[in-house]
């Protein structure tokens, strides 16, 4: 009963929303009404996250069990739900930095990124990947960490084939913004080419201080970690990350549009609905 009120509640929350900032945009079939409607599924998603259970089984519970993967994942469909998730969350932090604009406030925001693997390294090898193909998708990772074993730092080297998905958030955990590029990308190319092709990219960081690692030494509008102080602040993304790890191998997804509807639908449930009891 307890899911099933906050499956309505979130339902509410998306009808309302579109009414008041969002023009439907989809196409009738010949008068019928659809199985399954746009506000249903971006609601799904955020259950996902939260109830950690698959879109589609969560739709066949809460709607219809009739339900096909096509009705929600078909490409047309897939695009106006990344777009509604991506308008509402920009909508629901919005009113978060008028807010702190008001109270005369300027917190800092922290940027980084890590790898999504896309499928088991000796897998992506010898079978077709119908995820992505190419080698931009490849990415090698050297580390030096400290081995309680040998008592020194030992290197190893580490093989992933994904995506860089790079956020940005606050001190509390909230995420202003979300989004992928290909593995092989350094996250100072991924933070500038976001900073080029997104006008609500280029308002945050005009707005907040953007705070990261020292691997965006020389990265405009980002200012590096130096004190304990910052370093603290900065352990909040960290948190984040962990979450949308766990959230990635549920979700199984196939398209880019469709992992960007996953981003977004965590970022949402992550900011606004963490401690949520369903």
């Amino acid at each position: 009963m307890q899911l099933e009120k906050f499956y309505n509640i979130l339902l509410k929350n998306f009808q309302s929303f579109k009414v008041s900032f969002y023009k439907n945009t989809a196409k009738s079939n010949a008068g019928r009404k659809p199985k399954i409607t746009d506000e249903e599924i971006a609601a799904v998603f955020i259950l996902s996250y939260i109830t950690g259970m698959p879109v589609l089984k969560i739709a066949r519970q809460f709607i219809d069990d009739s339900i096909k993967s096509y009705h929600i994942f078909r490409k047309s469909r897939i695009k106006r739900i990344y777009e509604l998730l991506r308008i509402y969350l920009q909508m629901r932090i919005l009113s978060v930095i008028i807010e702190v604009l008001v109270s005369n406030k300027k917190p800092r925001l922290i940027v980084d990124g890590t790898i999504l693997p896309v499928a088991n390294v000796n897998r992506a090898k010898t079978q077709r990947i119908k995820r992505f193909n190419g080698k931009k998708f490849w990415v090698r990772r050297k580390r030096n960490l400290y081995s309680q074993h040998y008592k020194k730092r030992v290197k190893f080297e580490e093989i992933y084939y994904g995506v860089l998905v790079m956020i940005i958030c606050d001190t509390k955990g909230r995420v202003y913004d979300i989004w992928f590029h290909p593995a092989s990308y350094h996250e100072v190319k991924s933070f500038r080419l976001r900073a080029k092709t997104s006008i609500w990219f280029k308002r945050l960081i005009s707005l907040f201080e953007v705070i990261g690692d020292k691997g965006y030494r020389g990265c405009e509008n980002v200012i590096v970690c130096e004190t304990k102080e910052d370093k603290a602040q900065r352990q909040i993304i960290e948190s984040v990350f962990s979450r949308l790890k766990q959230f990635n191998a549920l979700s199984r997804w196939r398209k880019g549009i469709t992992l960007l509807s996953y981003l977004y639908a965590y970022a949402i449930g992550y900011s606004f609905f963490r401690y949520c009891e369903v």
